[in-house]
């Protein structure tokens, strides 16, 4: 068994790791499809792009692995039928099921990785990627110019540009007065032109063609000069327009960069808030009706007990007609008073057990996902043998059409959670009910089938 389960393990890794690779650029090339324009022309060094893909490529990871074990465990195993290497090893009296022995360890242990990652790894990089993308979008290569709208963003100009292009920097039209010195006025005015950040990132260079330069060089004696220029450059401080890191412990942490154990804690404080607030409830109307017990019956006690027990307005049938105006004014003051104080309680309580559920189908996400690699472990098997021919076609075929089921009922599941109709646990652990189901059922046709190589 000892070269049987090395020759298993060894036929995986090279599908697994393919499988993977393959997931996350798939991932990785629609991230960038989506956000590519936001990093033109933002002047960003090469190095802080590769750092925002390396800490993309977390949250992609932990989608790829079980996909990745799906895509190994079918493209072998159907490998292993397609070969009789499948064949041989049953008919020496070796059950499907011990052959699988060595993969469900390899499955439970990179669960045991996977989950280790998401509560440790995951949240820290999803929260660098958060700041990073902020700061970023915060970049202004262009200084927010607006289309036909004098500037006066930097400080000691006023510059007009009368078409403006964020993604390239571009702009034309422009205008510029240099009003850092009060006597010596200088306009530029120019076709076109664009911005660059120097190597530093601490200076943005305005590169403007085609355009004039006038200065007045002497206000007493009327002294003027222009210059006509083909290509002129103004250099402008950059602090703050600029790509420029934020501290990252000035920014408040979301649900997926938190631990689970970090989210149970914010779960127990939310649920001590939710007691409070029904306790709350509860005070406010026995305080109530015990002071209308206390309180003697007359005029006094009609405004408390209005306010809770509608029979008691049949009271006011004994008041005098003059001073039932402002008997009743009391008692809709003190039930209006109750009930906003109802109403606010019942929104916290609200509030708050929607943020427990969100909490809560993160913390079971990162216990389900991580799962999933060693259900699909029972997928992947029955499938392989079952497809027979175990080609990287079929196999990515097949295991995304699985992965796709799971997928459905993990986001399915989350918007269930989230609107409070299913519990997080169910929401999110379903899918790995589902495919072990299907992959038990598979398992016990596969078993009781006898294997021959395909024609």
């Amino acid at each position: 068994m000892t070269i049987l389960t090395r020759y298993i393990l060894k036929s995986h890794i090279g599908p697994f790791v393919f499988g993977f690779a393959t997931v996350v650029f798939v991932f990785l090339m629609q991230f960038l499809a989506r956000y590519l324009d936001r990093f033109v022309g933002k002047g960003l060094e090469m190095n802080v792009i590769i750092e925002l893909i390396v800490l993309q490529i977390a949250w992609m990871a932990v989608l790829a692995a079980p996909m990745a074990v799906l895509i190994s465990t079918l493209m072998t195993f159907g490998n292993m039928v397609n070969s009789s290497e499948m064949t041989a090893i049953r008919a020496s009296g070796i059950s499907l099921l011990r052959i699988m022995i060595p993969i469900i360890v390899a499955g439970a242990i990179l669960t045991y990785l996977m989950e280790r990652f998401n509560n440790i790894v995951l949240p820290e990089a999803n929260h660098q990627a958060k700041v990073l993308l902020m700061d970023i979008s915060r970049a202004k290569p262009s200084f927010g110019l607006e289309e036909n709208v004098f500037s006066d963003m930097i400080r000691g100009y006023t510059i007009l540009a009368r078409k403006t292009d964020e993604k390239s920097s571009n702009i034309a039209g422009v205008t510029i007065y240099d009003n850092r010195n009060s006597t010596r006025n200088v306009v530029i005015t120019a076709d076109s032109g664009f911005f660059e950040f120097t190597s530093d990132l601490r200076n943005m260079i305005m590169t403007l063609k085609h355009g004039e330069m006038h200065e007045l060089v002497n206000p007493e004696n009327h002294s003027y000069r222009r210059v006509n220029f083909e290509t002129h450059k103004v250099v402008f401080e950059a602090t703050g327009y600029g790509f420029e890191r934020t501290d990252e412990n000035s920014i408040s942490r979301g649900d997926r960069e938190l631990s689970a154990t970090t989210m149970m804690d914010i779960c127990d404080s939310l649920e001590e808030r939710v007691s409070k607030s029904y306790s709350a409830i509860n005070d406010t109307r026995d305080a109530e009706l015990s002071r209308i017990m206390r309180t003697p019956t007359g005029y006094d006690s009609l405004p408390h007990a209005a306010s809770i027990v509608p029979d008691s307005l049949d009271i006011l049938a004994n008041i005098p007609p003059k001073r039932r105006y402002s008997v009743l004014d009391r008692a809709i003051t003190q039930a209006r008073v109750h009930l906003n104080e109802a109403h606010h309680q019942y929104f916290s309580i609200n509030s708050n057990t929607r943020l427990i559920n969100k909490y809560l189908v993160e913390v079971h996400k990162k216990y389900a996902i991580p799962f999933a690699c060693l259900f699909f472990v029972f997928v992947g098997v029955p499938l392989g043998v079952l497809a027979r021919r175990g080609g990287f076609g079929i196999g990515a075929g097949l295991s995304l059409i699985f992965f796709l089921l799971y997928w459905v009922f993990l986001i399915g599941g989350e918007k269930l959670a989230d609107r409070d109709i299913v519990s997080p646990a169910i929401a999110m652990w379903m899918g790995n009910v589902v495919i072990s189901v299907i992959g038990a059922v598979l398992l016990a046709l596969v078993s009781g089938v006898k294997i021959s190589r395909s024609r």
